[in-house]
């Protein structure tokens, strides 16, 4: 028998295991928006992650006091895409609320969206109940797309930054911080970035913190994450990523725009 190969069989070989490879689908989606304008791209990005018209959107209007007209304004914008289903996940602080009704909606959607307001209150509302976390966990893990906007951005770190302090030095003893939902646990997140001016409580974060890279990103951007290892940029503005090196004063920064790639180790 002859068991000679030819090159030509080889790169054959390769080339198909190579496209296979390319075939594989991120496990972990997640989309973070910087606020200031939600990013069409992203928006579509998320709405194809989620299935694109067969997508089941929960929407989490969870950071604000007026939930119903957060998720109105959110609602219109998805149903430019004429997704299947656009639901309204109630907090355990409204009047209607069921554990039942909300565990159902977040097992059964294909796509999860917290929108913006003050972060500290929507991780408030999800910890009131002891069953929403790790239900959100759980669907995040098994590979339904996340997003977030602003204050739903912020709240995606392990490390949160809460906006209480001063943030007019860098001093980590003045910027406060809690304990985010964790759908990311290798860097912590800012967002309004630039427009804000929101370097100071980023880098004081970062001296002391377990993460050692902190991404801020600025109105109008959008950071899409696969398996928190690779991200995409998308939007007019800039990402600035800081890497913490030797020391806890030590830093590199670099800006990302449109189309520019981060791989997170």
């Amino acid at each position: 028998m002859n068991t000679k190969i030819s090159k030509t069989a080889i790169g054959f070989i390769f080339g198909f295991i190579f496209a296979l490879s390319g075939t594989v689908q991120a496990q972990e989606k997640l989309i973070l928006l910087g606020g200031g304008g939600y990013t069409p791209e992203a928006i579509a990005k998320f709405v194809h992650w989620a299935g694109g018209k067969d997508a089941k959107i929960l929407v989490l209007p969870w950071a604000t006091s007026t939930p119903q007209e957060e998720f109105d304004d959110v609602k219109e914008m998805f149903s430019k895409y004429s997704v299947a289903q656009i639901n309204r996940g109630l907090s355990p602080d409204d009047k209607a609320y069921l554990k039942t009704d909300l565990l159902f909606q977040i097992d059964h959607a294909t796509g999860i969206f917290f929108p913006g307001g003050d972060q500290v209150d929507l991780m408030d509302r999800i910890n009131r109940d002891p069953e929403i976390r790790p239900s959100l966990l759980r669907a995040y893990h098994q590979g339904i797309v996340f997003g977030g906007y602003s204050a739903g951005t912020a709240m995606a770190s392990k490390t949160m930054i809460t906006g209480r302090g001063d943030f007019t030095v860098i001093n980590p003893q003045q910027v406060e911080t809690a304990a985010g939902l964790g759908l990311v646990s290798k860097f912590v997140i800012d967002q309004h970035f630039l427009a804000r001016q929101r370097q100071n409580r980023l880098l004081s974060v970062l001296q002391t913190s377990q993460e050692n890279l902190g991404i801020g990103i600025d109105e109008g951007m959008a950071l899409v994450l696969e398996d928190e290892t690779r991200g995409t940029i998308m939007g007019d503005s800039f990402v600035t990523v800081f890497r913490r090196k030797n020391s806890s004063q030590n830093f590199e920064m670099n800006l990302l725009k449109r189309g520019d790639t981060i791989l997170i180790p």
